[in-house]
């Protein structure tokens, strides 16, 4: 993972005003990852931002995410739809060694994942420093935990295509956690081709069949990426990536090295055979290589040809049974794609300002700002009159502590100071909340739920309609604070609070005086009357 860069949004931030951002920990191709505080659990957590490099920049004001330019606007689209692909995968998962999602936020234009904070750093950072220190025992230990979670990912149809020691993180008890599924496969999910859904990979760390394009992508995909990662854990050189192999493989096998290394030669041969590049010459699955380390064999190469015709003659089968089925699917993918690759203006560059100005139609957006500007001029309008009461409270209580003459007489009107102070503190609030509450009434029939509110006319807009709800959320709610405001400050209440006061402060130092003059009058007519 990268440095953290100039784009990142500043600590102190909320999303979804829950989770306060502290610090950035670096950008990856497809997104940027905070550290953050979940204000309700009392705990840190991990914020992953769908911010896909080179294609968007963040408004410096607002922190929207955008396109860098309109003809990126697929693009960003591709990588908020992999997000998303992402979250609906992992949701699906429940396993010790695999992180799972606790949330999802949409913000700032774009969508947020927030999972737990794993303290214990990745196994890149743990290679990087103290791998001399990593036992073999602690390592096979590791692998077994990875490996039967990479078993309950195969179970469920889904390949990572990402395995490599920044994406495998240490929790608390320094346990392994498989992160990042970006690049996931699901087949259970959708049906695609390998020569365009190889996904994102890291080359030292990807099958041949994912940096060609050619061939299957499977669990010996994640075999061989696993392998490669722990070639760099036992020697501390990261293996030679499998396109260079390809032309020359001069990769040095780990059982060549068993007498220097410590470990099993049978576990080191193992981990040579799942880097092989022939996809046939790997395990096939987690329970084969686990029964290949339990006897201390090597799996059987599989006959490609055998291998074909068994599954020609299930194919042949299948498709006698479901034909109709296919056909139906088919019609109804080919439909979607033509929703969005047609001739619909909406893929146009200004796809997300025809969108911005489709959905404000839908909710008259024009007609809920004309009615919060129209509240916060009555508000105005009735701190103005607030004021007026003020300075008239002033003016009269002023005379009145000029006038007084007597000690007694300017008791009596300290308590009246401050019953009329009251008296109008209750006034301002009870016209302050009315106010209010007429507004809320009004505002209540606009539709605040934009995404059941208003049907996207296609796929293209399906996509991109909960970062426009968002943005419109957004200046609706800003809109709606410059009402709110005018009752939360109520600086009719604190100007009322702070001329209290002084007129107090005033009437205490005429109270004093009067005080003083009546001691002193009595003194003169005690010795007068002793005389």
């Amino acid at each position: 993972m990268q440095a953290a860069s100039v784009m990142d949004l500043p600590p102190g931030t909320l999303i979804g005003e829950r989770y306060k951002l502290l610090k950035s920990i670096g950008q990856g191709g497809f997104g940027i990852t905070y550290i953050a505080w979940d204000k309700k659990e009392l705990c840190q957590v991990a914020v992953k931002e769908c911010f896909p490099q080179g294609v968007c920049v963040r408004d410096p004001h607002s922190g929207f995410v955008v396109p860098i330019r309109d003809s990126y606007e697929q693009r960003y689209l591709k990588a908020i739809e992999s997000m998303r692909r992402e979250i609906r995968t992992l949701s699906g998962l429940n396993h010790e060694a695999i992180v799972p999602i606790h949330d999802v936020i949409w913000g700032n234009g774009g969508v947020y994942c927030v999972m737990p904070w794993l303290p214990g750093g990745t196994l890149k950072e743990m290679i990087e420093q103290k791998r001399e220190s990593i036992t073999p025992e602690q390592a096979m230990t590791w692998l077994r935990t990875l490996m039967d979670a990479l078993s309950y990912m195969h179970g469920r149809s889904i390949t990572h295509r990402d395995i490599k020691p920044a994406n495998i993180m240490f929790d608390a008890q320094q346990r392994p956690v498989i992160i990042d599924f970006g690049a996931a496969l699901n087949r259970a999910e959708r049906t695609v081709t390998t020569t365009t859904s190889q996904g994102a990979f890291s080359r030292n760390y990807a099958a041949p069949e994912q940096i060609t394009g050619k061939g299957r992508i499977g669990p010996w995909t994640d075999f061989y990426s696993l392998s490669a990662t722990w070639y760099e854990l036992i020697t501390g050189i990261p293996p030679e990536a499998a396109d260079a192999r390809l032309a020359q493989d001069d990769m040095k096998p780990l059982a060549k090295q068993a007498s220097k290394l410590g470990y099993q030669v049978e576990m080191l041969a193992l981990l040579d055979c799942n880097m092989s590049l022939p996809v046939n010459r790997r395990c096939q699955s987690v329970e084969q290589w686990m029964q290949c380390w339990k006897e201390g064999t090597l799996p059987q190469i599989v006959d490609p040809a055998k291998r074909f015709r068994r599954f020609l003659g299930f194919s042949l089968a299948l498709a006698l049974l479901g034909m109709g089925s296919l056909y139906g699917v088919y019609s109804a993918i080919h439909g979607k794609e033509s929703e969005i690759s047609g001739g619909s203006h909406y893929q146009s560059a200004g796809l997300r300002e025809e969108l911005i100005r489709y959905v404000k139609e839908e909710i008259h957006m024009q007609d809920y700002t004309d009615l919060c500007a129209k509240h916060q001029k009555i508000m105005d309008r009735s701190k103005e009159e607030h004021f007026r009461q003020i300075d008239r409270y002033v003016e009269e209580f002023s005379a009145a502590i000029e006038n007084v003459e007597q000690y007694s007489e300017a008791e009596k009107l300290s308590g009246r100071l401050l019953d009329e102070q009251e008296r109008l503190d209750r006034h301002f609030t009870r016209d302050n909340q009315e106010l209010l509450g007429n507004f809320q009434k009004e505002e209540k029939v606009f539709p605040h739920d934009i995404l059941k509110s208003v049907k996207p006319r296609n796929l293209g807009e399906e996509l991109m309609m909960p970062a426009v709800s968002e943005q419109i959320s957004y200046e609706m709610a800003q809109c709606a604070s410059a009402v709110h405001s005018r009752y939360a400050e109520m600086p009719d209440r604190m100007k009322l609070t702070d001329e209290y006061q002084k007129l107090n402060r005033k009437l205490e130092a005429k109270i004093n005086l009067l005080y003083a003059k009546e001691q002193e009058y009595g003194n003169v007519k005690q010795e007068e009357d002793e005389k």
